[in-house]
């Protein structure tokens, strides 16, 4: 196994490398076992240590199923050396079921001690930092200096209930099993196979359950007996199901405490609590039936219930030596619908963890020596992101190759200097042949020709529409404009005859603006000759419209009429139309000379 340096020791440079060899020789990157809780894995390993033997029971999360684990014995928790072979064990159960993790977990039976913190450390609001500080420095909370830190472990447990003397009590558990976890955590990160442990007191995991072995508390005070091999605890509760004091009495090699009935009469005294309702856990095997008669000597008005672990959701009938706290510690985060359990010394118990406190964790020393879950991930990302940089550079260099080969292929890459004269000289010499052409091509554009001149005569006067024409005439004048490149024209149409009374509405139509638009779109699309486009601003049409009467009219009858008489018509017209084209018409004239 490497051995790794706390990043303390370690520069920059020298953290991140340490940092990069545990993401590529370990699985700490995509194993999640690694930092999750003992009882969250699929793969559990309980082991129930009570001081007459230990159990060893199995469970498999995914399947619910509880078998019995591998043999050990109390030796084999105090040497160290045999634990390499055990854990090995333990990893071959889990990889059979297919567990990419175990958790390890001791239920500490053997031993249970209460110590008094600081008076003056009485301040609710600070549970939480003082529970880090008895961790880290115990006797700047305990109440008694003379205790080792080197050979005790202490947590925490807060008196909810109002009436306490104190926030809370210091539970002691001996470290006479921290090797045993150490060794089981070490060879696991030997075999790079995620080995978690978690090292529980049983009492106070048991007390989570009373919610649902005692569903109401019917508004009275009760206490809880908690019988083991060699102690006995007892934990009083108010009326409101908050914790006021938990009490340990030894059994000094004797199958119950011979000052029972004294301890808990006089406490419950002590509180005020006149008849409380009491439950027994035998929690050491079979019952002891002189416990519940001892107590009824000193409470004989209190309802005594001795629970009956086979009819309780966690007894396992089908598996011999499953103790009850297993269940709990399994199925501690199941929801329990009681009064009880809204109680806030049970929701802190059950939902904060403070039942389920590790008393055997890693040193500090050997667990910030490793990144964290979410560093771990973040530095997997950026080796992917370093991956992924180098892909894209190479693309990138590949792209850039393709496009210098490409460039060096094409015709542009040969092209000679000189040869780029000759060109500038020829397209010199196509711009000025191109400028001529446009020159002409402007003074031969389509402007007014005689054809187009008839069409319109034969568009605004038809055969027989009531009109005779005696005079047409069509002259187109450019207009003078000195120093101008280019210059407008004027196109004038003028019209004489004689015409019918009914034919003047004619005249009058094409006297107004949109008459004439009209009537010039449409030789202008007969004729395809776009210079009778009335719609461009740089043109205007006006008309001039003059009758009189014909005085050498002769009134007859409409059937006497010759359509090729003048004397016939009453009315003579004369009609202009005058069209002007600005300078800057598309069909002005170019005045300068040719190129």
């Amino acid at each position: 196994m490497v051995a790794y340096q706390h990043p303390s020791e370690l520069n920059p440079l020298q953290r991140y490398r340490q940092a990069s060899a545990i993401l590529r020789g370990t699985s700490r990157a995509s194993n999640d076992g690694w930092y999750d809780n003992p009882l969250d894995h699929e793969f559990q390993l309980h082991l129930h240590i009570d001081g007459t033997r230990v159990e060893s029971i199995t469970f498999h999360r995914p399947t619910d199923t509880w078998a019995p684990g591998p043999q050990i014995d109390e030796d084999l928790i105090l040497d160290p050396s045999r634990v390499p072979d055990f854990a090995e064990e333990v990893i071959t159960l889990a990889k059979q079921v297919d567990a990419k993790s175990v958790g390890i977990i001791l239920h500490i039976a053997d031993e249970f001690a209460t110590t008094e913190i600081k008076p003056e450390l009485d301040n609710p609001g600070a549970l939480n930092e003082l529970q880090e500080a008895i961790q880290t420095d115990p006797k700047s909370v305990l109440d008694d200096g003379s205790l080792s830190a080197e050979d005790h472990s202490w947590r925490l447990i807060p008196y909810p209930a109002a009436g306490s003397d104190t926030i809370a009590t210091a539970v002691t558990l001996s470290k006479h099993a921290a090797d045993f976890a150490d060794a089981l955590r070490s060879h696991g990160a030997a075999k790079n196979f995620p080995v978690a442990t978690l090292s529980v007191s049983a009492p106070l995991l048991t007390l989570i359950a009373l919610p649902e072995l005692r569903p109401n508390s019917n508004g009275k005070s009760f206490l809880t007996v908690l019988n083991y091999a060699r102690f006995t605890v007892l934990a009083f509760f108010n009326e409101h199901g908050d914790l006021r004091l938990l009490r340990t009495l030894q059994h000094r090699g004797q199958r119950r405490p011979s000052n029972l009935r004294h301890a808990a009469a006089t406490t419950a005294a002590a509180m005020e609590m006149s008849a409380p309702d009491i439950l027994i856990f035998p929690l050491a095997g079979e019952p002891d039936p002189q416990m519940t008669s001892d107590l009824e000597q000193v409470f004989e008005h209190s309802e005594i219930v001795e629970i009956d672990w086979t009819k309780t959701p966690y007894h396992n009938d089908k598996l011999a030596g499953s103790t009850p706290e297993m269940r709990i510690a399994t199925e501690y985060k199941k929801e329990i619908d009681s009064p009880l359990a809204q109680a806030h010394t049970f929701v802190t118990l059950r939902n904060d963890g403070w039942a389920l406190q590790d008393f055997l964790p890693m040193d500090s020393v050997n667990a910030e020596t490793f990144p964290s879950r979410s560093e771990m991930k973040l530095l997997r990302a950026s080796k992917y992101a370093r991956h992924g940089l180098i892909v894209v550079t190479i693309l990138a260099l590949f792209w850039v190759g393709l496009g210098l080969l490409g460039m060096v292929r094409q015709p542009e890459w040969t092209f000679k200097s000189n040869e780029a004269t000759v060109l500038n000289n020829r397209l010199a010499a196509l711009g000025k042949e191109r400028q001529r052409i446009l020159h002409w091509d402007n003074l031969l554009e389509d402007r007014s020709k005689g054809w187009t001149s008839m069409e319109m005569l034969s568009r605004f006067f038809p055969e027989r529409s009531g009109f005779i024409i005696t005079g047409y005439s069509h002259t187109a004048t450019p207009e003078k404009t000195a120093g101008q490149a280019r210059i407008g024209f004027i196109k004038q149409w003028r019209f004489t005859g004689l015409a019918l009374e009914d034919s003047l509405e004619t005249l009058a139509d094409l006297r107004s603006r949109d008459g004439i638009s009209s009537a010039f779109s449409e030789i202008a699309r007969v004729t395809g000759n776009q210079a009778f486009q009335p719609d461009l601003p740089t043109r205007s049409v006006f008309i001039n419209v003059k009758t009189q009467e014909n005085g050498a009219y002769k009134p007859l009858p409409p059937e006497s009429m010759v359509v090729t008489d003048p004397s016939h018509y009453p009315y003579q017209f004369e009609l202009t139309i005058t069209q002007r084209f600005e300078a800057d018409d598309p069909l002005a004239l170019n005045v300068t000379a040719a190129p």
